[in-house]
């Protein structure tokens, strides 16, 4: 099961909930205050390949240049 990011309407509070895949958050509740159907948020991740940078650039390991496409940056 994924773990979805919500906020509620209410109050602002911004939570994490195991939960079914596809949950919308209509059945919900905030754990802070209560309020019922917390809008769930787009979560960022990110990857790193094994091996540290080897096989793509990160963009922001690049102190060599502005192109982000030189070698020190692959």
């Amino acid at each position: 099961m994924p773990v979805y990011e919500f906020r509620c309407r209410a109050c602002g509070h911004k939570f994490e909930i195991l939960c079914r895949m596809g949950e919308t958050g209509a059945g919900l509740e905030c754990p802070q205050c209560g309020a019922k159907a917390p809008t769930r948020l787009i979560s960022a991740f990110r990857t790193i390949s094994s091996g540290g940078n080897g096989g793509g650039s990160s963009g922001s390991s690049c102190a060599g240049c502005t192109s982000h496409s030189c070698s020190t940056c692959r």
